[in-house]
């Protein structure tokens, strides 16, 4: 049985929208742990391209796919 692995990668613009976005929001979540996790990055293909989404642990998201690369 074989097994596919796949690299999902965000360039140097869409982590500055992450950097702002995360910098910027009010989370309400104090307390995340003491190695962090207060970010989840979500990547899901389809069969047209990657839905990019960022969450943070207050549940706030921010999307990042590039819908007009469909």
């Amino acid at each position: 049985m074989s097994k596919l692995a796949r690299t999902f990668v965000l360039d140097d613009s869409e982590m500055k929208q992450v950097y702002e976005w995360s910098y910027n929001h009010n989370c309400t979540v104090t307390d995340v742990g003491a190695i962090g996790g207060r970010l989840t990055y979500q990547f899901t293909p389809t069969g047209l391209g990657d839905i990019q989404e960022v969450i943070c642990a207050c549940g706030e998201e921010l999307n990042l796919t590039n819908f007009e690369d469909w």
